[in-house]
């Protein structure tokens, strides 16, 4: 789709065959620390140069798990709410 950041998983590249799972696991490690300094550099960003990263990523940081755990209780509640009407 044009205009779509993220690919459709038919269009995202593929992990070649021939790795093996050391190098899988590198790859993987790799994305994830390019994540961090993605992070990193919107954080900063945000707070200039002169702020204070630990406490920006701190918040940052609780913000997101406020989030995620908002986004759980709302899925097992709807989990529930939906095997409460499929018992009855």
């Amino acid at each position: 789709m044009a205009g779509q950041l993220i690919p459709t998983p038919d269009d995202a590249p593929a992990v070649p065959r021939d790795l093996t799972p050391e190098q899988c696991v590198k790859m993987w490690s790799d994305l994830m620390e390019t994540c961090d300094q993605f992070l990193i550099a919107g954080l900063r960003a945000e707070i200039g140069p002169d702020g204070d990263l630990a406490e920006a990523y701190r918040q940052w940081y609780a913000q997101t798990m406020q989030e995620h755990d908002r986004m759980i209780f709302r899925m097992a509640t709807t989990f529930n709410e939906r095997m409460a009407r499929d018992v009855t």
